[in-house]
């Protein structure tokens, strides 16, 4: 029996030996900057404020954010996941402590034996027990570490979601500011279209122009008018999304309205490539739930050992009801070992599927963090495009400006006709409507950049 024992405490030794150590991380070669910063100010230590929004200058925004704070369903759905798993891991620190239970009784029995005489007796009893699970093999207090680091991604999880909510509603607002401005030059556009109608059903009406002609005329009238349509729906659709993302009835949702190309497009530092892992919640909730993993299958290695546990009790019981006096007193304790010795290698593939998943979530976080590099570069490029395409585009809407400047003067002094001055008018708007596109594209392409950044999220600060 000594040798079994031995035998036993050692190979229970030789794997704990064996358990896991310090969480892996993936091995990435970052560069020392990004691919694309040539408007972008690339420094080591770069400080984005929490309140990201607050550089786009727009009131409103700022408004619509304070309601998100308070009035977002999926921001007050994710503080209620942080609540569960903080709850998670404070019954996985009560195992910390003794299980302490008491128990009390009172009763009477009554025979009556066939052919004797009846008995009756009465007895009270009331006890209480104490036990503590020994973790001599670590796995509850790798089952805390789990819920701890479970409750950390969790942390983590919310504050992505609270992110990604922003951002969503950053991109929603601007969105339909530039389809309001969409609109008024597709209604400028009409009103220019039913001059032009009208002109050519003078000129028909006189002998000067064709059928064909006012045919033409009335199909580019009709187009003008039908894209209005789109236009107005998605106006409509985009204002019912924001509303949603602040915990409203679309019913009830009103907007006020803002002039796009007022709103500032922030110059956002992007710092570099290695700060990112630590600028990221849903980088660092991927690396909380890899500490999680390592941790289970540290409890899956102490489930395959011996468990030891201690327990005591004592009571004291009398042969009256509802009462201790006299009494009979007891009292003990126990020290028992049990181990599993044969249960067809559950407990052995559980360990083996924690390893698993532990090597999954291991190739995630890899694939998390290059995912994240990837979409930063790619809202860099798209800032440094959408800089010079709005640029350009400034130099066609001042073009297309001097033109129909140009256009009435000569409409004025007899040179030009009346539809040469509407075709300047149109051109100008059109220029106009691409504008107010570039400069939704670099704003987007900011809220992409902040959002790819973290936001000012900092993995220190949280700690």
């Amino acid at each position: 029996m000594q040798i079994k024992i031995l035998s036993l405490l050692s190979s229970a030794v030789f794997i704990t030996a064996c358990a896991s150590g310090p969480v892996q991380t993936p091995k990435i070669n970052y560069a020392d900057n990004y691919s694309s910063v040539s408007h972008q100010v690339a420094t080591k230590n770069t400080v984005l404020d929490s309140n990201w929004w607050h550089a786009f200058q727009s009131p409103v925004l700022n408004n619509l954010m304070q309601v998100a704070q308070q009035q977002s369903l999926d921001l007050l759905m994710s503080a209620e996941r942080v609540k569960q798993a903080e709850l998670q891991m404070r019954i996985a620190n009560a195992s910390l402590f003794p299980s302490l239970s008491a128990s009390a009784s009172s009763g009477e029995s009554r025979t009556e034996p066939q052919g004797g005489s009846n008995s009756r007796s009465e007895s009270t009893r009331a006890s209480v027990n104490i036990s503590y699970e020994v973790d001599l093999w670590g796995g509850i207090a790798a089952g805390r570490t789990a819920a701890q680091a479970g409750y950390a991604a969790s942390r983590y999880d919310q504050e992505a979601a609270a992110l990604s909510i922003n951002a969503a509603i950053a991109s929603s607002w601007f969105q339909w500011l530039a389809l309001q401005e969409r609109i008024a030059t597709a209604h400028k556009n009409v009103a220019i279209a039913e001059r032009v109608q009208n002109i050519v059903q003078a000129r028909y009406n006189n002998g000067a122009a064709t059928a064909a002609d006012v045919a033409q005329q009335k199909t580019n009238l009709l187009t003008q008018q039908s894209s209005l349509l789109p236009l107005e729906l998605q106006a409509r659709q985009t204002q019912s999304a924001l509303a949603i993302l602040l915990g409203k009835t679309p019913q009830e949702f009103a907007l006020a309205t803002e002039y796009l190309l007022d709103i500032a497009v922030p110059q956002i530092a992007a710092g570099t490539p290695a700060d990112l892992v630590n600028r990221r919640p849903d980088l660092a909730a991927s690396e909380a739930n890899l500490r999680a993993a390592n941790a289970n299958i540290d409890v899956a290695r102490a489930a395959l050992l011996p468990g030891i546990s201690l327990s005591a009790n004592a009571g004291k019981s009398a042969t009256e009801l509802f009462s201790l006096n006299p009494v009979t007193q007891s009292s003990g304790w126990a020290l028992s070992l049990a181990q599993t010795v044969f249960n067809g290698g559950r407990l052995l593939n559980q360990k083996r599927l924690s390893e698993a998943r532990r090597s999954e979530l291991l190739l995630q976080y890899h694939k998390a963090i290059l995912t994240a590099l990837q979409e930063v570069d790619n809202a860099l490029v798209a800032a440094d495009v959408g800089q010079r395409q709005e640029a350009s585009q400034q130099e066609i809407v001042a073009n297309a400006a001097r033109s129909l400047t140009l256009t009435e003067a000569r409409y004025r002094a007899g040179s030009d006709d009346l539809l040469s001055l509407l075709d300047a008018q149109r051109s100008l708007f059109q220029a106009q409507d691409s504008l107010v596109q570039q400069r939704l594209s670099r704003l987007n392409a900011a809220v992409d950049l902040y959002k790819a950044l973290g936001g000012g999220w900092a993995l220190a600060v949280q700690e």
